[in-house]
């Protein structure tokens, strides 16, 4: 059996709320079907603290050892779900993190600039706007800990498909949580179908 990694965040300052990690415990209620597939479906929560993350995708890896790696993510500015298709090698200086505290002054010294995500981000899009969501691509996952997230997991994870989706505020979303639900399980199967496509060649 196969293992896929959803990943949501919590709270951080400007965002009291964060629908990732609502849409965590909705995901995992489909266990039970991805199973039938062949598939182990595990979701895990990510503080939103640059210190935590690296060890966190670090225990994900050892714990789970990934076939796929989706993170999701909160962009309360975005009026539409964002795929998100490069992780960056900066963050901004001057954005605390949930525990107050300002990043490190380089995200990976010596790393590439930039690092392109391991799934199609298009065949992503399609199948989220497919649901009924508004979605597009992005080029920019920003220089929070979002994009500390999917830099590091594209640096370090042993898994085929790795990605990041951002999503606005439940309110820009057609069906609220359920229409957010329907969009990550949408995007979850066109991952699963990457890895048996790289498996098969």
């Amino acid at each position: 059996m196969k293992t896929v990694v959803v990943t949501g965040f919590g709270a951080f300052p400007g965002a009291r709320s964060n629908p990732t990690l609502a849409l965590m415990r909705r995901l995992q209620r489909h266990a039970g079907r991805f199973a039938r597939l062949g598939w182990r479906l595990e979701t895990r929560f990510l503080p939103v603290v640059y210190a935590a993350i690296g060890p966190a995708l670090a225990t994900i890896e050892r714990e789970c050892a990934p076939d796929a790696l989706l993170h999701f993510g909160l962009a309360a500015r975005r009026r539409a779900i964002s795929v998100e298709t490069r992780a960056q090698n900066r963050l901004l200086p001057l954005k605390v993190d949930a525990a107050r505290r300002l990043p490190p002054r380089g995200l990976a010294p010596g790393g590439a600039e930039f690092l392109p995500v391991r799934l199609s981000a298009a065949r992503l899009r399609a199948a989220i706007a497919a649901s009924g969501a508004r979605c597009g691509l992005s080029r920019d996952a920003g220089g929070y800990v979002c994009n500390q997230t999917l830099y590091l997991s594209l640096a370090h994870s042993r898994a085929t498909q790795v990605g990041f989706v951002h999503t606005p505020k439940l309110s820009h979303l057609p069906g609220r949580l359920d229409g957010l639900e329907r969009a990550a399980l949408a995007a979850l199967f066109v991952l699963l179908r990457g890895v048996s496509h790289m498996d098969s060649r």
